[in-house]
């Protein structure tokens, strides 16, 4: 575990709680878009991020500015699920299925609180392991901050938790790693430096 991934995790523990393993990641791809009643309106802008964007040229804040999203009849919304039905099929056959067990599922469930927590997700993750829970941490730096800035996004007993697989065959994709949920649902994530997954995994079930 690198030293900076327990220097960012620790101020989020509880007392007496011990770090056992931290991975920095990101969802695997192929993952199944957010369902519609998901997708959430822009959020209001702190003042501060209203004067440093005042600031900055017109077309870079005009490249900043969120789109407002178009409404859609029955045919651009058949034809748009049928788009990402088609990558996310592309993306299964590449790197293999990205979720099983359903948005029902813990997994989903895992899954939707990460793409509620914000208006726009997370990017990059930690995935920390402690002796009591599972948490994950996500990176919500501003734009003149230039080092992560974890906040909480998830957490969960280890009982939640049953299993940690990294790199599991079959499947083509450096860096894999599936968390693997006590109902049978799982997530797969993908470690920011390939060679981190294993080590974490064997880390976390010693």
């Amino acid at each position: 575990m690198k030293p900076e991934y327990r220097s960012q995790v620790e101020p989020h523990l509880h007392p007496g709680e011990e770090l056992i393993a931290a991975c920095e990641c990101g969802l695997a791809p192929g993952m199944p878009d957010p369902p519609v009643w998901l997708r959430q309106p822009p959020l209001l802008q702190s003042d501060l991020e209203r004067r440093i964007k005042s600031r900055l040229p017109g077309p870079v804040r005009n490249l900043l500015r969120p789109s407002e999203p178009k409404p859609m009849g029955r045919f651009e919304n058949a034809m748009e699920s049928t788009e990402r039905a088609i990558d996310n099929g592309l993306m299964r056959a590449t790197h293999g299925k990205a979720l099983h067990g359903g948005w029902d599922g813990q997994a989903g469930q895992f899954l939707m609180t990460h793409y509620s927590a914000a208006y726009l997700s997370a990017a990059v993750l930690m995935l920390a392991v402690t002796d009591r829970r599972v948490l994950v941490l996500a990176d919500r730096a501003k734009l003149w901050q230039f080092k992560r800035v974890y906040e909480p996004q998830w957490e969960a007993p280890r009982t939640v938790v049953a299993d940690i697989r990294a790199n599991p065959k079959g499947v083509v994709q450096r860096g894999r790693v599936e968390l693997v949920f006590a109902d049978g649902s799982w997530i797969a994530l993908v470690a920011s430096v390939p060679t981190h997954a294993g080590p974490f995994a064997a880390h976390v079930g010693a």
